[in-house]
């Protein structure tokens, strides 16, 4: 990737900005390598070995952003489309609706996800900010955690979307 493409502060004043702006890199690749695709594309399944398309992946990806900052950081319930999902089953329907939805809905709604994230974010008054609710069935994350998995949680789908954008003979996207 050229320097140039590189938006994130390689020096970043504190700890905050230095994740926000991390996970922010990362959200924008999302983006990027979800809107220059065709309706076919985002929808495609072309690796044998699973299921995943793009859409489903930024489906999901828009569902783990309103799930952790919504509801588990701020307490909130979940906005739609997940409110009105079983919450036993919400995981595995952000990835399979996706093939109901076009590609402009997709990627709106991981747009609005993440806008949403980011004012969640601004909400938190330090680093050490205590979500809600617990997770794992033990205690609440704090915002510093939170950023952290998120950035995990994004990077990790960006290189299956890469995989995914090969075996459609597109090129990744940063």
């Amino acid at each position: 990737m050229p320097a140039s493409e590189f938006h994130a502060d390689l020096q970043p004043a504190t700890e905050r900005l230095g994740l926000i702006e991390r996970l922010d890199e990362e959200r924008r690749a999302i983006a990027a390598q979800a809107v220059d695709l065709s309706a076919d594309e985002i929808h495609a399944r072309p690796l044998a070995a699973t299921d995943l398309s793009i859409g489903r992946i930024v489906k999901h990806l828009a569902f783990a952003e309103d799930r952790w900052f919504q509801h588990k950081l701020l307490g909130l319930d979940l906005p739609e489309p997940w409110r009105s999902i079983d919450p036993a089953e919400a995981h595995d329907w952000s990835f399979r609706s996706a093939d109901l939805d076009s590609h402009h809905t997709i990627v709106v709604l991981y747009e609005i996800a993440c806008h949403r994230s980011r004012e969640a974010t601004n909400a938190c008054s330090s680093m050490q900010s205590l979500a809600v609710y617990p997770s794992f069935g033990k205690k609440p994350v704090n915002l510093r955690w939170l950023l952290a998995h998120m950035i995990d949680e994004t990077s990790r789908h960006s290189g299956h979307i890469d995989l995914i954008r090969d075996a459609l003979g597109r090129p990744p996207v940063r």
